[in-house]
């Protein structure tokens, strides 16, 4: 009788490829439900910021129209209010809607409009890049 232990078995690569996947796979999954939850916070939270903005907006505006009611102006006063009215009652849906609301329904105009979706995106291209053109003319003349 000899006193030696048999040699242990080799480890099993194919079960250890598969534990290493199967970690990989639990990982990938905590990571992406950290970043969607992250994702539904921030975008809720901009939802909340765009609403409040709009509301103040909405409320500018009428001061703006207020005081031009009495004037030779006041067909543009009823005009102002009535765009007022318009950005206020949108405010008023992005309150009211969650962030998958939101996406459903652009996901919805997208599919009926397609070209409207393209014009709006360009028109808010353009405006964004003058507002940093303009930005850019400011910091350049202080």
């Amino acid at each position: 009788m000899s006193d030696t232990l048999p040699a242990p078995a080799a480890a099993d690569p194919v079960a250890a490829k598969t534990d290493r996947l199967a970690t990989i796979k639990a990982e990938a999954s905590k990571f992406k439900t950290e970043a969607s939850t992250k994702a539904r916070s921030a975008a809720e939270e901009g939802k909340t910021r765009a609403a409040e903005t709009l509301g103040s907006v909405s409320n500018v505006t009428r001061e703006a129209a207020d005081k031009l009611k009495g004037t030779q102006a006041e067909p543009l006063a009823n005009i102002i209010n009535s765009a007022a009215d318009s950005v206020e009652s949108f405010a008023q849906r992005m309150r009211e809607k969650t962030v998958d609301d939101i996406i459903d329904d652009t996901r919805e105009m997208v599919r009926r409009s397609p070209v409207l979706v393209i014009a709006a995106a360009a028109a808010a291209g353009f405006i964004i890049s003058r507002f940093f053109k303009a930005s850019r003319n400011d910091d350049a003349q202080a």
